[in-house]
């Protein structure tokens, strides 16, 4: 049985060798930690084998790499939930503007849209844009557009 401060061969990770260690200290009478009496690196008692190395698989020329199935992100479209959630908690007198490309909106103003019908106004994206929740879906649509 070797005993602390006693040379014991090992395989030494920084010279990539087996050299003589000498034992620093033993954990349930199995060396734990060696130093390497050439480099002087300290580390895990390893044996006198080098730990194998995982090998990349060898690949042929010209052969073709399956790629894995990539899994499609799914969003949920929650637009008519939250539409039917803000009609149905719509006051009866509320004003409902009619959509003109020249008019100018703000949050939560309610608008009847001749093509996609009533919508509510969920953000201003800019001077000329705001963002307008339909019964299908969040639209971007144009506003305070001048034709000069």
């Amino acid at each position: 049985m070797n005993a602390v401060g006693e040379n014991i061969d090992a395989y030494c990770l920084k010279c990539k060798l087996v050299l003589s260690h000498v034992i620093l200290f033993k954990v349930a009478d199995v060396v734990n930690r060696v130093k390497c009496k050439t480099c002087g690196a300290e580390h895990k008692y390893r044996g006198t084998m080098p730990a194998v190395k995982k090998t990349a698989a060898i690949r042929t020329p010209g052969a073709v790499r399956t790629k894995k199935p990539v899994t499609a992100k799914v969003t949920v479209n929650d637009a008519p939930v939250q539409w039917g959630l803000k009609i149905s908690n719509m006051a009866p007198a509320t004003p409902l503007k009619s959509y003109s490309i020249k008019a100018t909106y703000k949050v939560n103003d309610v608008i009847n849209h001749p093509v996609f019908g009533v919508g509510f106004v969920e953000k201003t994206v800019s001077d000329k844009s705001i963002f307008m929740l339909f019964n299908d879906s969040v639209k971007l649509m144009a506003m305070n557009i001048n034709e000069d």
